[in-house]
């Protein structure tokens, strides 16, 4: 069984490394996929983002599936995540929110705009972690900026900024309990303690640094039960981060 997860998560890996990746989450992680995604699957459904295309293939019969769908987006989208019945679209400007209560039909409900940068995205329990780069693969301007960007997304249709935390370059993140990784280039692999609290209609997140491995090449990342999976172009580095510091137990090549 390990191995068959293995190859599964190098394949996804390789998709992130090669074009992006993809993620999905409606529980405590970020799930067991990359967030450098450009594809996600919700049910018997597959999300596919292509610049400004997204396709929507039904996979119910896994050897046949069809393309049910096709919307034009506005913008050029980078990444993809799924959250509950919403698609999270990274693009340069922006996190654009489609609602895919209607499988077939994603319609877009909310966009949370900022400088031009590259821009993954994942949600865990209704707060978005968004990381800018200014990557010249990226359209940008001169305005670009590398930051962490924390979001309220708790009402989807009216998502709200409560800090931004600047950085190197950051590209992949994952978040397990209330741990936050971060790939951020050539200042490598950050984690960060995450709190977040709520009274009446304020929420509140304060991170928090707890190790920093700048040893670490660092572009993706997989968080799952207690396995830290880093990607690059070239291998794949696996971490015990139940331990603190974490340990290095393995890499695949």
């Amino acid at each position: 069984m390990k191995i068959y997860l293995v190859s599964f998560l190098i394949g996804l890996f390789l998709i992130g490394c090669g074009g992006e990746s993809t993620g999905s989450s409606d529980s405590a992680t970020s799930g067991i996929s990359g967030s450098m995604a450009r594809f996600s699957i919700v049910g018997d459904n597959l999300y596919s983002v292509t610049g400004e295309v997204m396709n929507v293939f039904d996979i119910s019969d896994a050897s046949n599936p069809q393309r049910v769908s096709r919307t034009l987006l506005d913008f050029d989208v980078e990444t993809i995540f799924s959250y509950k019945s919403y698609l999270y679209l990274g693009a340069a400007s922006g996190v654009y929110i489609y609602d895919i209560n209607i499988t077939t039909q994603p319609t877009k409900i909310a966009d949370f705009t900022h400088a031009q940068s590259c821009d993954p995205v994942v949600v865990v329990d209704d707060i978005a972690y968004v990381t800018l780069n200014t990557s010249s693969s990226c359209f940008r301007t001169t305005t670009g900026q590398s930051r962490l960007e924390i979001v309220n997304v708790k009402d989807p249709k009216n998502p709200t900024l409560i800090r931004a935390i600047d950085m190197w370059a950051p590209t992949g993140l994952a978040l397990s309990d209330n741990k936050l990784f971060i790939c951020d280039g050539s200042d490598g692999l950050k984690v960060f303690d995450v709190n977040k609290s709520e009274e009446n209609t304020t929420v509140d997140v304060r991170i928090s640094s707890l190790e920093t491995k700048q040893n670490i090449n660092c572009y993706d990342l997989i968080a799952n039960d207690n396995t830290l999976y880093v990607s690059n172009r070239n291998e794949i580095n696996q971490f015990d981060y139940a331990v603190n510091p974490m340990s290095n137990y393995g890499t695949i090549k």
